[in-house]
């Protein structure tokens, strides 16, 4: 199970240079200006033509990211534009708003399958998003990228700098994580265990938002979150019995303590607030879990829901060791 499928973690270390402001929840600046600036230094086309439908979506490096094609006899997502997103951003996890020249802060992305192969063109345009400025629309200011370190899986305190600012030079890929990196150290049998849901999570139920999470939605979630991003970016299809383990999914109880959160955010190319929410908060889990655990660690790191791009969807098992 899940043999291609492979992973990295990165992180982006920065030092403020100039004064600049921050929302308090810094997903949807950290992601526009990803999009942005690397759609920018990439595209192969002109902005009109990347506007309205990209001229070359097999090597634009852009589509890749943000807008990978759905093959038209794809078995998947058929009559769907674009595959889920290769990557998952991960940003400050701090309330601070105003930021001064000296003060440091630092941005994860976790990059899937063979988004692998974009991390020179990523880390060429985060070091981009400092220099042409981070921050709310009018309180941007420059910020230098210190470092980036590739991280391990939890369990492990290894890190690995493969970028500095002194020499502006990328010397690796850094660590690739597998299934058995995501399993090392963890319990393979267990009936109950807890997620501490860190950013908002947004998960539709019969076409509705939902704070109300069983554990049968976190399993219909996971398992289609995995199988599209083994699929589409890992060139394997997710080989388990879903509707066994859906079935299976019911009879764990569950006991929450969720809320929801709203985070709406400005969009620059709509040019209006676009509203987002989602829970936050803990939810016990017992019953028969041990076919799920797999499942349920990846999404440690691969995130749940929608918005994940804009960082929603972040839960943790406590009591475990995550960098």
């Amino acid at each position: 199970m899940l043999q291609n499928f492979r992973f990295a973690r990165y992180r982006f270390a920065y030092t403020v240079q100039e004064p600049l402001k921050m929302p308090q929840y810094k997903g949807n600046v950290f992601r526009s200006r990803f999009g942005y600036i690397l759609r920018d230094i990439a595209c192969l086309g002109s902005e009109r033509q990347c506007e309205k439908h990209c001229q070359f979506p097999e090597r634009c490096i852009y589509s890749k990211c943000f807008e990978t094609p759905v093959p038209d006899d794809s078995p998947m997502l058929r009559g769907q534009p674009y595959a889920p997103h290769p990557f998952v951003l991960e940003p400050p996890h701090t309330g601070q708003s105003d930021y001064a020249p000296g003060d440091t802060f630092t941005c994860n992305i976790v990059l899937i399958g063979e988004a692998i192969n974009l991390l020179p063109w990523i880390v060429l345009t985060f070091q981009e998003m400092g220099k042409r400025r981070i921050g709310l629309q009018g309180r941007r200011g420059q910020c230098q990228l210190n470092t980036v370190e590739s991280l391990s899986a939890h369990g492990h305190d290894q890190t690995q700098t493969i970028f500095t600012a002194e020499t502006e030079m990328l010397t690796d890929e850094g660590t690739v994580l597998r299934l058995d990196d995501v399993m090392y150290a963890a319990p393979h049998t267990t009936d109950e265990i807890e997620l501490a849901f860190l950013t908002p999570t947004s998960i539709k139920v019969n076409g509705k938002w939902t704070s109300e999470l069983t554990f049968e939605h976190l399993i219909r979630n996971l398992l289609r979150r995995i199988r599209f991003l083994s699929y589409f970016h890992c060139g394997e299809d997710l080989d388990v019995d879903a509707r066994a383990l859906i079935a299976a999914s019911t009879t764990v109880k569950h006991d929450s303590r969720l809320n929801w959160l709203r985070k709406d955010r400005y969009s620059y190319r709509a040019e209006k607030f676009v509203p987002m929410g989602g829970f936050i908060g803990k939810i016990h889990f017992s019953g028969e879990l041990d076919p799920f655990l797999p499942f349920i660690y990846f999404g440690e790191y691969l995130h749940i829901g929608h918005h994940t791009t804009f960082g929603f969807g972040q839960y943790r098992i406590p009591n475990r060791l995550f960098k």
